[in-house]
């Protein structure tokens, strides 16, 4: 129980320290735009001249489409994800053949995760129809920017360059599509105040706003529920620790009756006989708490390993 509770709170505050120092990384900007139909010339106006002004911007337009492999045939559901130059403006995207993002807007390329490698039996310079569109795959993707890897596994991802999204022929009237703008202020920009004067004009549009401190706020709650929960449970387990740790004390006790009669008729007092075995209780149980201390402060170190595909962000352990 002990060992539980060290762990559940120590990775906790881990998680939420790498949240913090990866941020805007987790957002791939400092700023998040999101438009539920989409960006009209309003606001790709705005967008405009906020780049003229030196706040670059990149898009990302996310659907889910059926994939087919060429010359294999094969067909699986994909999510596709079409990105303009700049994309992502922090972290670095893990390709194999290494250093290949750079090139995915040189040409009708895509970039895949490893799972549609694997699901239509395809390979590294094949090629990938996405509704009319033809891209030749020029990598796998091993690691993007604020994608916990168990996503590849939920609804495996396909990068394509946003110029050729037209020639898919996807994006129509009523199709479910999700439209993401994200922007890159100057260093040490304080973000709610710079972006204060704009949300009217974006709300107008129908755009939603988030800043990397509403993103890191959300997701730090998040974790903060989540180590609740968990510590509830970690003291379920202390709780029926002790019991059995009761159980344990008095089946010891019972066995030194005779050492008590013993200490009794040498003279030693009913007080005494039971600070003996009181100590003797007390030192086992701080033992056992240094041990189970020790123990969740190893099983932390563990965690990232066994739970990273899981988390958005790469934890850094360290003790807390």
């Amino acid at each position: 129980g002990v060992a539980a509770l060290v762990a559940i709170d120590s990775f906790a505050a881990n998680v939420q320290t790498s949240i913090k120092e990866q941020s805007r990384t987790l957002m791939g900007g400092d700023l998040n735009l999101r438009a539920r139909q989409g960006f009209n010339a309003a606001s790709d106006s705005l967008l405009d001249s906020l780049a003229t002004a030196g706040y670059p911007w990149a898009k990302v337009t996310s659907f889910a489409s059926m994939a087919t492999a060429h010359p294999s045939g094969n067909t699986r559901l994909t999510q596709v994800r079409a990105v303009t130059p700049g994309f992502p403006f922090y972290g670095e995207v893990l390709t194999e053949p290494a250093d290949r993002w750079a090139a995915l807007h040189r040409g009708r390329y895509v970039m895949v995760d490893p799972s549609v490698l694997i699901g239509l039996d395809a390979e590294v310079g094949d090629t990938l129809q996405i509704g009319y569109g033809r891209f030749e795959i020029l990598a796998s993707i091993t690691n993007i920017p604020g994608d916990p890897g168990i996503a590849a596994t939920i609804g495996p991802r396909v990068f394509i360059p946003a110029a050729y999204l037209a020639e898919t022929g996807l994006i129509t009237a009523g199709a479910r599509a999700e439209y993401e703008a994200v922007l890159k202020l100057p260093e040490g920009t304080r973000t709610p105040i710079w972006v204060a004067p704009l949300r009217p004009r974006f709300e107008k549009e129908n755009i939603r706003i988030r800043t990397v401190e509403e993103r890191e706020i959300d997701l730090t709650d998040a974790i903060q529920q989540l180590a609740r929960f968990l510590s509830v449970v970690g003291l379920i387990a202390l709780l029926l620790g002790g019991i059995g740790v009761a159980s344990g004390v008095n089946a010891f006790v019972q066995r030194k009756i005779d050492t008590v009669a013993v200490l009794r008729y040498l003279g030693a007092s009913s007080a005494q006989v039971l600070t003996i075995y009181l100590v003797q209780a007390a030192v086992m149980g701080l033992a056992g708490a240094a041990f189970g201390a020790l123990l969740g402060i190893g099983i932390q170190f563990g965690l990232p390993q066994v739970l990273g595909e899981f988390l958005p962000v790469d934890v850094t352990v360290s003790l807390v």
